[in-house]
Parts: C-alpha cells; sequence; structure tokens
C-alpha cells in the first residue's frame, strides 16, 4: 500500500509536501510518456504505410518488365509458328521497344544460369542477341536455320534463368510486404495499448488519489477527460493521414488539414504557407478560423522568419519587447512551424491565438501542431513527387519544353476551346538551320547547349498561355491560343531575331527558320494547321533560311515532285 501510495502522490501524514508533488510528477511524467510513445507509434505506422508503398510500386514494375520481356520472346515465338516471315521484324521491334522503355530498374541483379550467378544485363544482352539472329533468320525466309539459332542460342535457358530470377526478386518483394505489415499491425497493436495503458494509468491514479477529497476528485476527471482528448487527437491524426494519402492536389490536402485542425484546434486560427515554384518565398496557401479584420500577408520572404531560419518552431508573442519575425504584425501570438519532410522544408504552419494566456495555450498545443506540420510536410513532398513525376513524362529532358505526345494533346484541347469561343488560333514551327553542321563542326555539346538557350529564349519570350514544345530533334514549335496570323508572325520575328542573337554568346553561328499558320485564316483543323505550318517552315528554307514564312490564305496545294527532292536534299543536310 505504501507504494501504490507513493506511485499516485498520496502517502501518510508525516510525508513532506515536497514528496508528495515529486509522486504526482512522476505519475504526470508517465501518463505524458505513453502518450509521446502512442504519437511515435503513429509516425511509425506512417513511415512504414510509406515503405509498403514503395514496396508495392517496385512488385508492380518488375511484374511489368517481366510481362515485357515475356512479350518479346513470345513475339519471336508467334513468328516462328506463323507461316509469313514478313511480321517477325515488326512485332518485334515493337515488343523490343516497349523492353527497352522500361530499363534496367527492375530487374533482378544475378539470375542463375547453368546454376552460376551471371549479371542480369549480361542474360538480356544474350537474349536480344540470339533473338536478334533468330528474327534475322525469318526476315531471310530461313525458318529452320531459325529454329536451329533459337536452339543454339539457348534462349529459352536463357528466358527460364530470368524468370526463376524474377520469381526469386518478387518472393523476396513479397516477404519484404508481409514483414512490414506484421510491422503495421505490431505497431497499431501497440498504439492501442499505449492508450489503453494510458487511460487505465490515470483512472488508476485518480482513483487512489480520491482519499485526498473534492480537489482530487476534480483532478482525476480533468486527467481522464485529457487522456480521452489525447486518444481522440491520435485517432483524428490518423485519419487526417489516411486522408491526406488520397489527396489529389494542393486543395484537397488544404481541405483535409482545415477540416483536422478545426476539430483538434477550435479555439484556435490557422494558417499556412508553402514555397512558390522558384522557392524564393512563401505564398499563402490556406487559412482558417481567423478573424475578419486580421491583415493575412499573400506572400513571406524567406528571411523574415526565424522559424525558417533556424529550422525549428518559434513562438510570436504578442509583447512588443519579445523576438519577432519581420512579417508579424498582429497583436497577438502566434506559433510558428516548419514543415520539414526528407530534411528539407517544404512550408510554414501558424498557429494564431488571441486570449490573454495565448502564449502559454499555444505551449500546450505545440505537440498537435508539429503532428499536423508533419503530416502535412509527408503529403506536400508525396504531391511535389507526383507532379516531378507527371512533369518528367510530359517535358523533354534537355530542353525542358513539353514533348510531341503533350503537345498533340494540349492542341486538340485548345483547338477545341478556340472553336467554342470562335478565337484564332495560331502555331509557329522553328528549325534551326544547319544544326547537323553545327554539330559536327562543334560537337554535340555545344548543338544541346544551343537547343537549351534557344528553349530557354523562347519561354521567356512567350505568354503563360503559350505553350512551347520540341516537336523532334532541332524542331521547336509554339502554340499560341488566341493569337491571329499577323500577331503570331510578329512574334515569330521576334524570335528569330533573338535566336540569332544567341550566335555571339555559343560562339558559332545560330539562326532558325519560322512557318506561321493559323485557324481560320490558314486552316480549318488542327492537322491542316500542322500541314501548313510545315509547309511555310519548308518555304522559309527554300527562301534562304533565316527568316519568317506564313502560310498562305488559301489551303495549300500537294507539294510538286521538285519541293518534294528540295525538301528531302534539307534533311539530308541538316
Amino acid at each position: 500500500m505504501q507504494a501504490l501510495d507513493t506511485f499516485v502522490g498520496v502517502g501518510p501524514q508525516s510525508r513532506s509536501l515536497g514528496s508528495r508533488l515529486g509522486s504526482a510528477s512522476f505519475t504526470i511524467g508517465l501518463i505524458s510518456l505513453m502518450v509521446a510513445l502512442v504519437i511515435a507509434s503513429f509516425l511509425y505506422i506512417a513511415h512504414q504505410q510509406g515503405q509498403l508503398g514503395l514496396v508495392r510500386q517496385e512488385a508492380r514494375e518488375m511484374r511489368r518488365t517481366r510481362q515485357a520481356l515475356m512479350n518479346v520472346d513470345r513475339s519471336v515465338l508467334v513468328s516462328m509458328a506463323e507461316a509469313s516471315e514478313m511480321s517477325a521484324s515488326v512485332a518485334y521491334g515493337r515488343a523490343v521497344s516497349t523492353l527497352d522503355s522500361f530499363g534496367l530498374t527492375y530487374l533482378p541483379e544475378m539470375v542463375m544460369r547453368d546454376n552460376q550467378p551471371v549479371p542480369a544485363k549480361a542474360v538480356l544482352a544474350s537474349l536480344k542477341a540470339g533473338w536478334d539472329d533468330v528474327v534475322a533468320q525469318l526476315e531471310a525466309g530461313q525458318r529452320g536455320a531459325a529454329h536451329d539459332a533459337y536452339k543454339v542460342r539457348q534462349v529459352e535457358r536463357d528466358m527460364g534463368a530470368f524468370m526463376a530470377g524474377f520469381r526469386t526478386s518478387l518472393d523476396t518483394l513479397e516477404l519484404r510486404y508481409e514483414t512490414t505489415e506484421r510491422r503495421i499491425e505490431l505497431a497499431t497493436w501497440a498504439s492501442l495499448l499505449g492508450q489503453i495503458a494510458t487511460g487505465i494509468l490515470s483512472i488508476f491514479a485518480f482513483l487512489f488519489a480520491a482519499r485526498r477529497g473534492a480537489r482530487a476528485s476534480k483532478a482525476r476527471e480533468a486527467a481522464v477527460k485529457t487522456a480521452n482528448a489525447t486518444r481522440e487527437q491520435v485517432m483524428r491524426l490518423f485519419e487526417m493521414t489516411d486522408m491526406l494519402q488520397s489527396a489529389s492536389d494542393h486543395a484537397d490536402a488544404n481541405a483535409v488539414l482545415r477540416a483536422t485542425a478545426t476539430d483538434l484546434l477550435p479555439d484556435f486560427g490557422g494558417v499556412l504557407y508553402v514555397f512558390n515554384n522558384s522557392r524564393d518565398r512563401l505564398v499563402l496557401s490556406t487559412h482558417w478560423g481567423m478573424g475578419t479584420g486580421e491583415a493575412i500577408p499573400d506572400a513571406i520572404s524567406l528571411n523574415q522568419c526565424w522559424a525558417l531560419k533556424r529550422g525549428k518552431p518559434h513562438m510570436n508573442r504578442a509583447e512588443s519587447h519579445k523576438l519577432c519575425c519581420e512579417h508579424h504584425h498582429t497583436d497577438h501570438s502566434c506559433l510558428e512551424i516548419p514543415m520539414i519532410a526528407r530534411g528539407e522544408i517544404l512550408g510554414l504552419l501558424q498557429i494564431h491565438c488571441a486570449e490573454v494566456d495565448a502564449t502559454e495555450r499555444l505551449q500546450d498545443v505545440a505537440g498537435i501542431g508539429s503532428a499536423l506540420a508533419d503530416a502535412m510536410s509527408l503529403a506536400l513532398a508525396n504531391l511535389a513527387l507526383r507532379d516531378k513525376l507527371r512533369s518528367q513524362a510530359l517535358r523533354d529532358p534537355l530542353t525542358g519544353l513539353y514533348n510531341r505526345r503533350y503537345m498533340e494533346d494540349t492542341l486538340q484541347r485548345i483547338a477545341r476551346l478556340s472553336d467554342r469561343e470562335r478565337s484564332d488560333l495560331s502555331v509557329i514551327m522553328i528549325d534551326l538551320d544547319h544544326f547537323k553542321r553545327l554539330n559536327d563542326q562543334y560537337g554535340h555539346a555545344k548543338g544541346d547547349a544551343v537547343l537549351r538557350d534557344t528553349a530557354a529564349l523562347i519561354i521567356g519570350q512567350l505568354r503563360e498561355s503559350d505553350v512551347a514544345c520540341r516537336y523532334g530533334g532541332e524542331e521547336l514549335m509554339v502554340i499560341l491560343p488566341q493569337c491571329g496570323l499577323e500577331m503570331a508572325a510578329t512574334k515569330a520575328e521576334r524570335l528569330r531575331a533573338a535566336i540569332e542573337g544567341l550566335s555571339e554568346p555559343n560562339g558559332a553561328q545560330v539562326s532558325a527558320s519560322m512557318g506561321v499558320a493559323s485557324i481560320p485564316a490558314t486552316s480549318t483543323s488542327t492537322r491542316d494547321l500542322m500541314t501548313t505550318a510545315d509547309a511555310a517552315l519548308y518555304q522559309a528554307k527554300q527562301d534562304g533560311r533565316n527568316r519568317v514564312v506564313c502560310a498562305p490564305p488559301s489551303a495549300l496545294k500537294p507539294a510538286t515532285s521538285e519541293e518534294a527532292e528540295f525538301r528531302s536534299a534539307l534533311e539530308a543536310a541538316e
């Protein structure tokens, strides 16, 4: 009984006040530790869920790579079995192209061939050589030789080795997946047990403290209420994390943050800032619970915020003699928490309080604020990664311009919009003059530098609504919505002069020929628009290069044999 009295902070009357306070502090500290363990379990579960997603993605990509490998082998086998050999190289080339698009990232590192570990890259090279030999025999009409080559090259053996390697790798991933799931399950149970233990501990402590009278009874009720609130907060944070995983953009993530913060911190206001694209300042993303007369800055400079400078939470107190950030101009206290994910600051979360004891109240909710910031920072990091992957899929890696696939989709979409709004749509087809000669004379590094400089120059000359794309090789294209033929020609002439100005900084002659076409001035459809712009481009080259030519108002006639020969000569010269 004496030990229990010591645990809950109650003892005989001879016990000193200091001893009772020490026992109470121990009990509170133990409860706080249990709550911290619950929050740690939540963060651990969030991390393991992220690992689970990575394992899932790796397994999916490995299966796709395996399927692509099987498709190549199947195309060869089908070609060997068919009566006609004409389609062998076509089907095989398509399948090999698909396989090459996956790269070597998700191949097994080693495969067992003839009971010996062999690097997967070497086996893949052997497979491709064998397939090439078989397809070559089929194209030559030597079906028997193709079957012999398939056996001699031991393609079937290498395919079997690869399939076994894939099975081993997938089994390993499956084991990792199951292990991670078990960890999540154990952590979930640990979190639940921690919550239960926290509640039981609180009730147990204050049951024994009931002998201290009415004050002890009130303290017990307050502690139980706090424990329940803590459990609710943890569960709400779990729900927030789950919802953030489904957020498709910043608006979705902001809605989840506002809803959660309003539930967990109903008496506090909040503001969220995130970095702009150039990462030179933070811009306002969303806010909630702020007074109608509150002046919320639209942007914050990096050197104005102590939380960003230190990488730690910072308290802007209402008292004027306390150190405050330069951007803080309100008459109440504000807790600022930098949002950090993967070692990078992604934004700033502000929690505002206008009460008299604002500083103390903000310190009390600092833990919840940090949990909100951590969950939101992970969501922002995931959104940034998703945007980066989307950008890599849509942009040319050398110039940073949109690729041809994006150009075709965007042109169709803008054309439909222009048709509905009865507005003009123009395109400028750009081709760098004598680009092959420049590569041969100065090297491909110089050619790449000229392409990058040209792309950067074009982007700097365009409106936000214009779209610049790399059409192919040294050919670029600019889509100009709500722009007539005359205005497009004027803009093309400015681009031509600016590109010619790149000659001096690059130490080589740089110029471009351009063809301009427009709907409805010269064309009636996107296909016609591309054709007329291309024809105008060839006319510009035929007229001596380094010039802008607009397509004529009427539909262009089919190219004559002389024009076709000239185009072939131009392509050979480039």
